[in-house]
């Protein structure tokens, strides 16, 4: 494969998908390259699917019907709801030349695999540009359903990367090349010989590599590598056709609609349980369907939501209800569920998930036949039904799909006991669980055997979650040779509790390396709190809160937190209970201060979920929180991909550790975020041996059937990525990676001339970015001395050999030119090349500093010392390159270009040295420049007696830089016409020989990369 060209390998695909397994598969239409084609294809299928309903051939009016409506999909959501239609057959309707109106059928899910299903496959389809200015393209492999694309698949020879291929559909997004016919594409795929990812389509601002994924075995989760396997287990028939339908999300959340294609954990989970719900008899069978596995934060809404769904289709079930195991996590499901229906909105409908108001509302959606099939409720409401006197046995076939399922252990006497009482009340329902934290063996007890796992260590190999990096921080001393009842703060209380240097110094440790561990304020940040002894810790949960308002007044304000604390109102009748909700109230009052809200002790559930939101940083004002105290809220079920780290006042086990852990370790940035940060502060060695059981133990799928040793297991924590690497470790890393970079940019001077070179400092510096992003994340080296590159930035480089002014030069001027010179390679904006700088210090621009090297400069030019102006030059690029504002970049290289060439001139010299002169100088070359390339663009196009210089100015004004923006009223088509009359006689003799025709096609290519100019320059 080495030696093959790239049209060589797309043969041999083409060739292997026409007859996978030796079964004709893929029809190739080695004819068809054109969109025309592709429309005609489309139309013949079309008529064969539908020739009861059509008296002959469609004519060209019948078809434009249909073309006009696949045209109209703006966004793969839409694509995903126009090929779902409506239960599962997509249809378009049609009014005919002879009167007629018809439906036809353009998809029907329930004819995957057969039926009148079409499969074909083409490629190098020639695609026209759609945005003037932006290149033709070929298309490498296409796949069709029924005559619409449906996968596209980017190839890249061997030795390139699959980056290379997402980075070319990314292009072609931009390009709205995913257009037109194009516009059902549902999955991208980029292939190279050794390498496969495959993704859902998405608009340009949610293109994200990070998923991207790889196909996996089914029996041990390694990575498919091979693309004859992936055409074997992905690509071919039905389950092509299956991933980009059965596995496929419509996610309606509102203002982010979008598509998600499962991942094949995901999808062989959900096999798994829907072949063991197809065999269920419901008035015979124990009910015990089994359980998955699969690690929290890996996307067990998605796999249980579509477990739901399709299982709500099958014959032998009437219901399927989905228990969750707190009340407060009810409605966050539900809206997920409701978000996920792709029924939900389309066309009107209303969707088949519902959630319960009350117990009354439970009876009536499990006793009543309705379309509201999927019933979303928790179990305490469940618990509560049953209960009643009023309830009889229900005869309806129902699937029970537990969320969270390690919680819904023991003997029903309980509130985690619950589950039990129910399945003996509902004898012949099937009974499914999904949890992260499985415990062994009651959840085997109570569910059956385990149906698929999908281990935290597998899922940060993946990519799918974090690791994790620990600190373990000794505050005050702790008692020597303490029992493990000491240290389990579920017996025993502990000096932790009482001791006010504790909370001192805890607090005192968070604002200290709250700018390392939250990535300079990126991210927020959740703090457990608990108290030994069965004594309430809602007191020592204030207590900090107190601390935190206390330290926030003795600091200025950009170093103060937005702290809350978030607990429940106590009804116990309890002696600690006026003490509780009175400290809450004072909470509640102090949020209400902060935020402008109106919450009270009437309003505690509404004050907790706009806490959660603001911690999640979705609230509608934008205002988030930095910290949240919490005692046992939000450490399970909760996901908030921007909150980066977990503060712990307690000992924390087993599953409950990993599930409070894992409330940290979301994807969002791959540079900004590499890890979620956890910091222990109470009985460290005994702590940081119950993490390394606790992750030994759920990394392991062998733990589901042997309890395997700590010491078997213990030592492969760090080697599989769960902690992070020691600092040492990633410093040493980072330097090797900084020689390269000296080594290939002449000691941090240059840019390599060739393009495998730049190649090759790209690459370093993409990995520069990201170890650097982790080591300013630690706060100490390995020796427990403080380190960080906010406090002590000389340190840093001083560790990782690199002075500042190198740093400066290769984070700022170099990588600034190769992100020029990549952008023009691949013949695209430079906003959409990805290399965002990560840098040691905050690189700022000195403007007293800049303002007076151009003032230097244009003194040097004027008295004609041009050698000397050229050295000045250099340094002003230098200076304004630590500018992260490209246009203003833009602006004074333009400036300082034109005093070079003599082109502008100052009124009086020396040069100005004040800001405001300078700017106003700026302005004026800037207007001057942009009167010269008006009224050169009005001579050029002969537009003398169409417009003037100052009106046209005027419409550029309105212009948005990238956007064809300027002809919603007729504008530009006005300017072109009244040049018609003399163009040939007055434009350049070029022009003067263009057809009218052609005359406007270039004259609107030209106005743009004109308007373009100008407002790159303002």
């Amino acid at each position: 494969m080495k030696s093959k060209t790239e049209l060589a390998f797309e043969k041999e695909l083409i060739d292997y998908l026409t007859t996978i397994g030796g079964v004709k598969q893929w029809d190739y239409k080695k004819d068809i390259k054109t969109t025309e084609a592709l429309w005609a294809n489309f139309k013949l299928i079309l008529e064969q699917n539908n020739h009861a309903r059509l008296p002959g051939p469609m004519s060209v009016t019948e078809f434009n019907q249909v073309k006009k409506i696949i045209t109209g999909i703006e966004t793969p959501y839409q694509a995903g709801q126009f090929l779902y239609g409506v239960n599962g057959v997509s249809e378009i309707e049609v009014d005919l030349d002879n009167g007629d109106h018809v439906f036809l059928t353009v998809f029907d899910q329930a004819q995957v695999g057969g039926g009148n299903t079409v499969y074909q496959v083409v490629n190098q389809i020639f695609r026209p540009k759609v945005i003037d200015g932006k290149q033709e393209r070929r298309f490498d492999v296409t796949l069709l359903i029924n005559g619409l694309p449906i996968i596209q698949i980017e190839l890249k020879k061997a030795m390139h990367s699959t980056k290379e291929a997402l980075n070319q559909m990314e292009q072609y997004i931009a390009e709205k090349q995913f257009s037109g016919i194009f516009s059902t594409l549902q999955i991208l795929v980029a292939m190279t010989p050794y390498d496969i990812r495959y993704m859902a389509n998405t608009p340009l601002q949610g293109f994200n590599r990070a998923f991207a994924f790889c196909w996996q075995d089914e029996k041990d989760a390694r990575p498919i590598r091979s693309w004859q396997t992936f055409a074997d287990q992905v690509l071919s028939i039905p389950m092509a056709h299956d991933l980009a339908t059965r596995y496929m999300i419509l996610d309606g959340t509102k203002n982010k609609e979008s598509i998600k294609v499962m991942r094949p954990y995901q999808v062989y989970a959900t096999r798994r349980v829907l072949d063991k719900v197809r065999q269920f008899d419901f008035n015979y069978d124990d009910g015990k369907l089994g359980y998955i596995w699969h690690t929290t934060g890996s996307g067990k809404t998605i796999t249980s939501f579509k477990t739901a769904w399709l299982a709500s289709r099958l014959a032998n079930v009437d219901k399927v209800v989905f228990l969750v195991d707190r009340i407060a996590l009810t409605n966050q499901t539900a809206d997920a569920y409701k978000a996920y229906d792709p029924v939900a909105g389309f066309e009107g409908k209303t969707g088949v998930v519902s959630d319960t108001a009350n117990v009354s509302d439970l009876h009536r959606k499990l006793t009543k036949k309705s379309d509201k099939n999927i019933i979303v409720t928790s179990i305490q409401k469940m618990s509560r039904y049953i209960a009643r006197d009023s309830f009889k046995p229900l005869t309806e076939r129902i699937l029970f799909i537990v969320d969270e399922a390690h919680r819904s252990t023991g003997d029903g006497t309980d509130n985690e006991g619950m589950l039990e009482t129910i399945r003996t009340a509902i004898p012949n329902s099937a009974w499914v669980g999904y949890t992260g934290t499985p415990k062994f063996p009651e959840t085997r007890d109570i569910f059956g055997d385990l149906l698929h796992a999908y281990t935290i260590k597998e899922a940060i190999a993946d990519r799918n979650v974090l690791g994790f990096n620990v600190e373990f921080k000794e505050t005050i001393q702790p008692p020597a040779d303490p029992t493990e009842e000491d240290i389990d703060d579920n017996i025993r209380g502990s000096v932790y509790d009482t001791s006010p240097d504790h909370v001192e110094l805890v607090v005192k440790d968070i604002f200290d390396n709250w700018k390392e561990r939250s990535n300079d304020r990126k991210y927020n940040a959740l703090f457990t709190v608990h108290v030994g002894g069965n004594k309430a810790s809602t007191p020592r949960a204030m207590a900090y809160f107190d601390h935190f308002a206390k330290e926030n007044d003795k600091r200025p304000a950009a170093d103060r937190l937005k702290v809350a604390v978030s607990f429940s109102v106590d009804t116990t009748n309890s002696d600690r209970q006026r003490e509780t909700n009175e400290n809450l109230h004072r909470a509640i009052q102090a949020y209400n201060s902060s935020f402008g809200t109106a919450f009270d002790m009437t309003t505690v559930k509404a004050y907790t979920e706009d806490l959660a939101r603001r911690l999640k940083k979705t609230a509608d004002d934008g205002k988030a929180l930095d910290l949240v105290i919490v005692v046992d809220q939000l450490l399970t079920g909760f996901d908030a991909p921007e909150l980066n780290t977990l503060y712990i006042d307690r000992t924390l086990k087993g599953g409950n550790l990993i599930q409070a852990y894992s409330r940290t370790n979301r994807i969002h940035n791959q540079i900004a975020k590499p890890w979620g940060n956890v910091v222990n502060y109470r009985w460290p060695v005994q702590n940081e041996y119950e993490m390394n059981k606790a992750f030994a133990v759920y990394s392991n799928r062998a733990s589901a059937d042997v309890q395997m040793t700590v010491e078997e297991l213990k030592e492969d924590n760090v080697k599989d990525g769960i902690i992070a690497k020691p600092f040492g470790q990633v410093q040493a890393e980072l330097k090797e990676v900084i020689g390269k970079l000296a080594t290939l940019t002449d000691d941090f001077v240059k840019l390599p001339p060739s393009e495998k070179a730049q190649d090759e400092v790209f690459e370093n510096l993409q990995e520069y970015n990201r170890l650097l992003s982790q080591l300013k994340q630690y706060t100490e080296d390995d020796d427990k001395n403080p380190v960080s590159a906010y406090d002590n930035p000389q340190e840093f480089f001083e560790r990782l050999g690199i002075t500042e002014d190198q740093e400066v030069v290769l984070t700022t001027v170099i990588a600034d030119e190769l992100i020029d010179r990549r952008a023009q390679r691949e013949d695209i904006d430079i906003s959409q090349v990805n290399l965002a700088m990560v840098h040691i210090h905050d690189v700022t621009i000195n403007y007293d500093y800049l303002i007076d090297l151009i003032a230097r400069m244009a003194d040097e030019v004027h008295a004609d010392e041009m050698t000397k102006a050229e050295t000045t030059r250099d340094e002003i690029h230098i200076e304004i390159a630590k500018s992260d504002n490209d246009g203003e970049k833009t602006k004074v290289r333009n400036f300082v270009a034109k005093i070079l060439s003599k082109e502008f001139e100052f009124d009086h010299y020396p040069a100005p040295r004040n800001v405001e002169k300078m700017n106003q100088a700026m302005e004026r070359s800037q207007k001057e420049s942009n009167i010269k390339l008006v009224t050169s663009f009005i001579r050029y196009w002969g537009l003398d007696n169409s417009i003037k210089p100052k009106e046209l100015e005027k419409l550029i004004k309105k212009h948005r830089r990238g956007q064809e923006d300027l002809d919603k009223q007729g504008e530009l088509t006005a300017i072109m016409n009244g040049a018609k009359a003399d163009y040939q006689e007055i434009a350049d003799q070029t022009i003067a020989a263009l057809t009218w025709v052609r005359y406007r096609i270039e004259f609107r290519q030209a106005f743009y990369k004109m308007a373009d100019e100008i407002k790159q320059g303002e």
